[in-house]
């Protein structure tokens, strides 16, 4: 072999050389970086509600009465688990009455585009980790805002209704007898985005996590103030929201912090629900994930913690005998809000429009008020949705269930 062709092939073995180690050490980089997208954050949200405080029961029911705001009832009843007299307002008709009754609520679904930092949370834009599909279009479409065809629940048809309107049926089932004639169903119509910009959010918000597993962390003090002085009130005064319909706010892939800056060591508050002013304005703030950070959470499942909490206490005010040691709640509580025993327990799908939705469990009225020799009035005798409640809570401390 002449000169030229030995430094010809030592050129040729050098360039092999280069380019092997290029690719050996350029490979572990990029499953690197894939790892890093696709991670999830494995955290555990939980849910707040935040009481009126404008007056009580009966000033509601002259606001409801005089159809100043939406349809709303009262009860009152003794609690056979600690015989104690219970007052409260629900949304709707009253499954208490001798004539079984129907309403119609108006729902407004408020987006609200919050930008955090450089980064854009849009609910109405088209979501790359769901199929190209925007948290309004798969809210629009889902059981909360459409009739499932024989919704079941433990077992028996509860009809073809909304999820919600279902569960408030399903929950008091042997109360109505299975009634037809009790109803109450929502009209849901959907607003213009409300915007909430970098420079409004500043450092009240925070980011975590990459890719598809990004969510951003607002505080839920800051929000909350800047809803009931701000928002609503610009909404009411350009006649988008009134106090004769709920408002939801719908969020994607946004949570809050209780503290303010928030900090993901105080997180995450997925949505909670409360009314302010008079007549009485309710309203909630409702996370739609995408994300997959949140154990037991799934799209609507956040939305239909709220909507439920909301139908059984929107005042937030409605009290319960001590209960507690389950689902979110280790210390011991004493209000009714159907969601927070199960928060992180979801339902068997429901397939609508092409699309696997899961709502949250939700606990029935004979969990919070029966003694544990009372039968539930619940669909399957149950004491929740989907049975995992067998019996009522048990007295709190130490909380649990029977």
């Amino acid at each position: 072999m002449g000169r030229q062709g030995l430094t010809l092939l030592v050129v040729l073995a050098f360039a092999l050389t280069v380019l092997t180690q290029v690719g050996c050490s350029s490979k572990p980089k990029t499953e690197t970086v894939a790892k890093k997208v696709e991670q999830r954050l494995h955290l555990k949200g939980h849910y707040r509600s935040i009481p009126w405080k404008r007056g009580g029961r009966k000033d509601a029911m002259r606001m409801a009465v005089a159809g100043q705001t939406i349809p709303l009832s009262q009860y009152t009843f003794t609690a056979s688990k600690d015989g104690h007299t219970y007052s409260g307002v629900l949304v709707g008709t009253s499954p208490f009455g001798k004539t079984l009754a129907s309403s119609n609520i108006s729902a407004i679904v408020v987006p609200l585009k919050i930008t955090i930092g450089t980064t854009l949370f849009d609910p109405t834009a088209p979501d790359s980790c769901d199929n190209n599909v925007s948290a309004v279009t798969r809210f629009r479409q889902s059981p909360l805002a459409n009739d499932v065809p024989s919704l079941t629940m433990n077992g028996v048809d509860v009809g073809n209704v909304q999820f919600i309107n279902g569960f408030r049926r399903a929950e008091f089932w042997s109360t109505i007898k299975g009634s037809r004639s009790y109803q109450n169903e929502m009209t849901f119509s959907f607003a213009d985005p409300y915007e909430l910009t970098a420079e409004a959010v500043g450092s009240h918000g925070t980011t975590t996590g990459d890719g598809c597993a990004q969510i951003g962390i607002i505080s839920n003090t800051w929000l909350d103030g800047i809803l009931q002085g701000k928002v609503i009130p610009a909404l009411t005064n350009s006649h988008v929201v009134s106090p004769r319909s709920v408002v939801f706010f719908l969020l994607r892939n946004t949570v809050q912090s209780e503290t303010d800056p928030p900090a993901l060591s105080n997180c995450c508050v997925l949505g909670y629900h409360s009314a302010v002013g008079t007549p009485i304005q309710s309203y909630g703030t409702i996370a739609w994930d995408t994300s997959g950070d949140f154990t037991g959470v799934s799209d609507a499942s956040v939305a239909s913690h709220e909507i439920g909490e909301w139908m059984d206490d929107p005042l937030a005010t409605n009290p319960t005998p001590p209960w507690g040691g389950v689902g979110q709640d280790l210390d011991c509580q004493n209000n009714w809000e159907v969601g927070d025993p199960l928060s992180g327990t979801l339902m068997r799908p429901i397939t609508m429009n092409g699309k696997d939705y899961q709502m949250q469990e939700l606990g029935f009225f004979s969990w919070y008020f029966n003694k544990d020799t009372d039968a539930s009035a619940g669909a399957g005798r149950t004491f929740s949705s989907n049975g995992t409640f067998a019996g009522p809570s048990k007295a709190c401390p130490p909380g649990g269930t029977n």
